[in-house]
C-alpha cells in the first residue's frame, strides 16, 4: 500500500515538472513584457539588438529628461535632442566634462565610438534644464563605407550603461578618394619598370578608413580573366589628411614582356571591391 503511494506521488511530481516545462518553453503572448538583460540569451546581453529602454523619446523617471537622436546626412553629424518636458527645472551633474557619447553598429559589431581615444576635464560639470527647455549635443561622424548602421547616443548623466536613444541610420555613398595608375618604364637609376599609384583625398576632411577597408593594386595579361600571382599589392589606406597625396609604387621586376592591364580596385566607398583606376602597359 505504502509502495502505491509513493508511485502515484513520483507520477504525480514528474507530471508537474513536465508541465512546468511546457509552459516555461512555450512563447510569450503579445502582451508580454520586454525580458530583462539577464534573461536574454548571453550573446545577446552586450550586443546592440534588442535595447531597451533607448527608442526614439522614451521618458526616464530618474531625471524626467526626453531624448531625440538624429542623423543629418548634410553634415554626416548625429544629433541628440535633449530636453525637459515637465514644469520643473532639472539639474544633471556629471564628475567631469564627459556628458555625451555615439556609438555605431553594424552587423552586431561596433565599428565607431566617439569617446575613444579622447580625454576629458575631471571637473564636476552640472547642467539645468528650465520647464520646456531643450538642449542639443552633435557629434560629427568620421568617413564610412555607405550601409545601415545602429546608432546608440548615451547622456551619462542619465546612464552609463544603457543608451538614451538609439536609430537606424543610413550613410549615404560618397567616394572621398581619387585614383589614377600610371606605368613608369626603366630608366638609367631604375632600371626595373613600375606602378605608379595617386591617391588623392578629396573629402575636405582627414579620413581614417576602417579596418580591412583600403585598395589593391592587381595586374592581369591583356585580355585574361584571372589576376596574376605575386604581382601587384593589398593595402589599407589608414589616415589620409584633408587634401593630402598619397601615391604608391608597384615593383613589375621579372615581369616577362607582354601587355598587361593594371586595375585598382578599391572597397570604400560601398564595402565590395569595384575598379576605380584603370591603365594598360608593355613591358619590352
Amino acid at each position: 500500500m505504502v509502495k502505491r503511494i509513493l508511485r502515484a506521488m513520483i507520477a504525480a511530481c514528474m507530471l508537474v515538472a513536465v508541465a512546468g516545462g511546457v509552459v516555461m518553453a512555450a512563447p510569450a503572448g503579445g502582451g508580454a513584457s520586454q525580458p530583462a538583460a539577464w534573461q536574454l540569451p548571453w550573446h545577446f546581453r552586450w550586443q546592440p539588438f534588442p535595447v531597451w529602454p533607448g527608442w526614439g523619446g522614451t521618458l526616464y523617471p530618474r531625471t524626467g529628461l526626453g531624448y531625440q537622436l538624429a542623423y543629418k546626412p548634410e553634415s554626416n553629424e548625429l544629433v541628440l535632442y535633449v530636453y525637459n518636458p515637465t514644469d520643473k527645472p532639472i539639474t544633471v551633474s556629471q564628475p567631469s566634462a564627459f556628458m555625451v557619447d555615439f556609438v555605431l553598429w553594424q552587423d552586431g559589431q561596433m565599428v565607431w565610438r566617439a569617446s575613444a581615444n579622447k580625454t576629458y576635464a575631471q571637473a564636476v560639470t552640472e547642467e539645468t534644464f528650465k520647464p520646456g527647455e531643450g538642449k542639443i549635443y552633435k557629434e560629427a561622424l568620421p568617413w564610412l563605407p555607405a550601409g545601415t548602421y545602429f546608432a546608440q547616443a548615451y547622456y551619462l548623466p542619465e546612464s552609463k550603461w544603457t543608451p538614451v536613444a538609439s536609430s537606424y541610420i543610413w550613410v549615404r555613398a560618397f567616394e572621398p578618394l581619387q585614383y589614377s595608375v600610371e606605368y613608369l618604364a626603366p630608366t638609367w637609376s631604375n632600371p626595373n619598370p613600375r606602378l605608379k599609384v595617386t591617391i588623392k583625398n578629396v573629402s575636405g576632411k582627414d579620413i581614417t578608413l576602417p579596418y580591412q577597408y583600403g585598395y589593391q593594386v592587381l595586374v592581369k595579361k591583356a585580355g585574361a580573366k584571372d589576376y596574376l600571382p605575386n604581382v601587384g599589392m593589398s593595402q589599407s589606406v589608414g589616415t589620409i589628411e584633408s587634401d593630402a597625396t598619397r601615391y604608391v609604387f608597384v615593383n613589375l621586376k621579372n615581369l616577362p614582356p607582354g601587355t598587361y592591364q593594371v586595375d585598382v580596385r578599391s572597397n570604400v566607398t560601398h564595402g565590395w571591391y569595384s575598379i576605380v583606376a584603370q591603365a594598360w602597359f608593355r613591358v619590352w
